[in-house]
């Protein structure tokens, strides 16, 4: 069976399709996982400006 990563780097994606075709997978597992990751991106930090800056 060819992992995800082997069918990224051959681009064998259609393969790697095929092999799993037919697996469910546990969508509340998915959908908790989504849910915790929601809104939780950091935020940008202030630009640093240079020493010789005159703003």
């Amino acid at each position: 069976m060819v992992t995800l990563k082997e069918a990224l780097e051959t681009g064998n994606l259609a393969q790697f399709i095929a092999e799993r075709e037919g697996e469910i997978g546990d969508r509340d597992a998915f959908e908790a996982t989504l849910r915790s990751m929601a809104g939780k991106s950091k935020e940008a930090s202030e630009a640093s400006f240079p020493d010789d800056c005159d703003d």
